[in-house]
């Protein structure tokens, strides 16, 4: 009886046990192309915890309890797919999926604007993307070559502004925030943009956001945001490799060629690999280009190499770890301005007009060309951790050396040190999801002099920099998106000065007493965002959207000194802080007109209003000793400011019949003015004194009688309005391509209307008092372009035009001409463009791509 009652008691311990046991559900997710699905959603009921991401293989696992389901599994950028699957206690089951494409251009995945993947029509923001592809196609190898053509985007001697949100200012202080893979690429003592260490043979998309984002990036992003996302291996190997040649043609002023018969020329190449071994990813390339230049004493060489490493911890799903190093080496010499010395005036003094400007444009202005080795070095490690509820940790550290020398014994040695820890968790329930992001980031910048040099443009300085941000995008009924953001700051900031020299060679320095700056009382509140985006349709998307931007002054801005010519650089070490917001409303419409047709239009309207906005301005700032009279330009606030303006761009994608087709397009006016323009301006000397009487500069400038004791804004202006300097109002962009069986050809055109106001100094005959004639018949130049009708209005035009042939063995050669119309045009003073210039680019891509078209 006894042995019965165990066998019972057995029989339903093994019963419970087994019915209790959950069931567990795994797979892999894959793409189209049999790609790994990174952080894809597979959901069953997310509010009890049924859910997870897949790992960086694609793969999943879930644990669940008996029973019937309806199992969920969603991406960004792909088609939602459910299953009902029925799971038996203990049952082990798998579910592969290959999620598809959505066949909408609105749907491209992006991550600049939260921090996260999400749909480009779901963003509150203004933002464009740019393939790649379509960039090495062009041959473009530098990113500022690029982004010239995104509309909205200007970039002025390698300075880059947004909807006018920047002028000129000699290639100190950025308004925009450059980032590679989320990762700011300004340097420690200007905060320029070093465009020429980015690797565009493994760039895969580059995202604009147009409009302030301090509040989630920081002091640098306050009139938007250029971040480059580079690529990974996929499952076959990759190889890309492209040489290229070219030659620079005449002008259509004969006057201004000083090469004789040797027409100047460059070439170089680049390559890349991308392969995966095991659990390990490995992305490395190079590459040369070199230069003869069209302009007279212009010649450069660049080398560069970049490794990208990233282990998957097998033993530990979620977890990811690795590091990329690049580094950069050129040399060469540098043409700042056009030579005017043997100008012969023939017109008055109130309307000058120089015989001889012709055939010195492309010859530089004597004593101006320095020889230059430039240095750029980064290491960047970092740790990425999912864990099986959505939770996500970042670590991600950079070191930045940009290292310029050259023969006039000034450089700079800036390193950058940058450490950010980021936390994200998305949380979704049945009628509202929302995705938490924040963290914290320390920036340390150590500006020196070059070793054994014997001077230096900034001297001695270091900053730090702590900031603490978050943000929160909710969901509501699959429709309305809000976005929450606030960002805090700290900036302190030290200056040295010479105080002891030892042994003749090495400089010991000391911090100068009043020279140690903070942020504290610029910024005593966190900096916020707030953007809303409903969709109104299945592909119309209304947004605005409201952002605060702050920027604090860079070392270059406040400690410059330096002259090149005529041009006298001071510093102003009481320069302040510039804050300001952009606000915006727009709608996206996206189409599929089927056949492959799909595209969106998009329509923005955007205000953009800065206090103590820095900009440099020309007066009598410098040592009066020195053999200049302390003539020459320094950064200092010019006040209030303020830019309202429109934007439309149109994307598309299909075919007619065999034939591919892409557009991009878009038109951007603005209205930038100064709100202060007669009001008079506080300026700085070099030693941070107030300027009681500065008449001496204007004086000359416009009336040798006249007795100026406060100089204004429209002062300092070529114009009689209070248009800001050096922005364009009108600008246009128009880029199309055509395939069809291999051939290639693309068209782009670039418009931008008259540049309306300049330094008034570059015009006017002050430098000529000195002897100096650099910028003569900048004024009649500007009075003849000004001239040039272009329709009904005044600008300047580039034309640019490719040819290719796509062989099916992954072989492509191209013929790439650009300025077509060979347009003469200066993005800023004394400084012209390249004439018509042609390339020849022969490129291989192995495996991937080109091991499936020789299939």
């Amino acid at each position: 009886m006894k042995l019965n009652h165990y066998l019972l008691l057995s029989f339903c311990f093994i019963s419970f046990q087994l019915f209790s046991q959950d069931a567990k559900l795994s797979g892999t997710v894959t793409q189209e192309n049999g790609e790994a699905v990174i952080s894809a959603n597979v959901v069953i009921d997310a509010s009890k915890g049924q859910g997870t991401v897949t790992d960086f293989d694609g793969k999943y696992e879930l644990s669940i309890a008996a029973g019937t389901y309806e199992v969920t599994i969603r991406y960004i950028g792909k088609e939602e797919q459910k299953h009902r699957i029925t799971l038996a206690a203990g049952e082990k089951k798998t579910l592969d999926i290959v999620l598809k494409e959505r066949q909408q251009m609105i749907d491209v995945v992006v991550v600049t604007g939260s921090k996260y993947e999400k749909k480009l029509g779901e963003e509150t923001v203004s933002m464009d993307v740019v393939k790649g592809s379509s960039l090495t196609s062009q041959n473009i190898t530098s990113l500022d070559g690029g982004m010239t053509r995104v509309p909205g985007v200007t970039i002025a001697d390698g300075q880059v502004n947004i909807r006018g949100g920047a002028g000129w200012s000699y290639g100190a202080g950025s308004r925009v925030l450059v980032l590679v893979d989320d990762l700011p690429l300004l340097s420690a003592d200007a905060a320029d943009a070093k465009w020429s260490i980015v690797p565009m043979e493994n760039v895969e998309q580059v995202e604009v956001i147009k409009g302030a984002a301090s509040a989630l990036y920081g002091s640098g992003a306050l009139n938007g945001i250029i971040n480059v996302r580079t690529a990974y291996p996929i499952n076959e190997p990759v190889t890309k490799a492209t040489v290229y040649t070219g030659i620079y043609g005449a002008p259509n002023n004969k006057k201004y060629v000083w090469w004789g018969s040797k027409n100047p020329m460059g070439g170089g190449f680049n390559f890349a690999h991308r392969q995966k071994f095991g659990q390990h990813d490995l992305v490395f390339g190079g590459a040369f280009d070199m230069s003869t230049g069209y302009l007279d004493s212009s010649d450069g060489h660049a080398v560069r190499g970049n490794i990208k490493y990233r282990y998957r911890v097998k033993n530990v799903p979620g977890l990811n770890m690795g590091v990329n190093v690049s580094g950069y080496y050129s040399w060469g010499k540098t043409f700042f301005f056009w030579n005017g010395i043997k100008d012969v005036n023939i017109g008055t003094t109130a309307n000058p007009k120089y015989q001889n400007f012709d055939s010195l444009a492309y010859r530089p202005y004597p004593g101006t060309i320095t020889e230059y080795k430039s240095y750029r070095f980064t290491v960047d490690p970092f740790l990425d951790y999912t864990d099986k509820r959505g939770n996500q940790f970042k670590f991600n550290g950079r070191f930045f050396n940009a290292t310029n020398t050259n023969n006039t014994g000034q450089g700079s040695v800036p390193n950058r040190y940058y450490v950010e820890l980021q936390f994200h968790r998305k949380i979704e329930f049945k009628k509202f999801d929302f995705n938490v992001v924040g963290g914290i980031v320390n920036v340390y910048d150590d500006v020196n002099p070059p070793k054994g040099a014997s001077g230096s443009l900034f001297g001695k300085n270091n900053s730090y920099n702590f900031s603490a941000y978050a943000q929160t995008d909710f969901k509501f009924f699959k429709k309305l998106n809000i976005t929450m953001g606030a960002r805090w700051e700290y900036f302190q900031m030290r200056h040295y000065v010479n105080d002891t020299v030892i042994d003749g060679t090495d400089t010991a320095y000391v911090p100068h007493i009043g020279l140690t700056q903070n942020s504290l009382n610029d910024l005593k509140y966190p900096l916020f965002r707030i953007g809303i985006n409903y969709q109104a349709a299945e592909a119309t998307y209304i947004r605005a959207s409201f952002g605060q931007g702050f920027r604090y002054p860079t070392i270059a801005e406040r400690y410059i000194t330096t002259s090149v010519g005529p041009l006298f650089i001071a510093s102003n070490p009481n320069l302040k802080p510039e804050r300001g917001y952009s606000a915006e409303v727009g709608l996206k419409q996206g189409f599929n007109l089927g056949k492959g047709w799909v595209g969106y239009a998009d329509l923005a309207g955007f205000l953009n209003q800065y206090e103590n906005m820095m900009e440099f301005t020309f007066g009598q700032f410098g040592d009066i000793n020195n053999g200049t009279a302390g003539f020459g330009f320094s950064s200092q606030n010019i006040g209030k400011t303020r830019i309202l303006g429109t934007e439309i761009v149109i994307a598309g994608q299909g075919k007619i019949g065999p034939v591919e087709l892409s557009i991009l397009a878009g038109y951007t006016f603005i209205d930038p003015r100064a709100l202060n323009r007669n009001d008079s301006l506080d300026l700085f000397n070099y030693k941070g004194e107030k300027l009681v009487n500065i008449a001496g500069a204007y004086n000359q400038l416009n009336n040798p009688d006249s007795n100026y004791t406060a100089i204004s804004y429209g002062m300092t202006s070529s114009s009689t309005t209070n248009v800001l300097k050096y922005r364009n109002r009108h600008t246009f962009k128009f880029d199309f391509t055509m395939k069809w069986k291999g051939i290639e050809w693309n068209t782009n055109l670039q418009y931008a209307s008259y540049m309306e106001n300049v330094d008034y100094a570059f015009q006017s005959p002050v430098f000529k008092l000195f002897g100096r004639s650099a910028f003569g018949g900048l004024e009649q130049y500007r009075k003849d372009k000004e001239a040039i009708a272009i329709g009904k209005g005044r600008g300047d035009i580039v034309w640019n035009m490719h040819w290719a042939y796509n062989f099916k063995q992954g072989v492509r050669i191209a013929f790439i001409v650009k300025n077509l119309l060979n347009w003469e045009y200066t993005p800023r003073p004394a400084y012209l463009e390249a004439p018509r210039n042609y390339t020849i680019q022969l490129s291989y891509v192995f495996g991937g791509v080109g091991k499936k078209k020789s299939e």
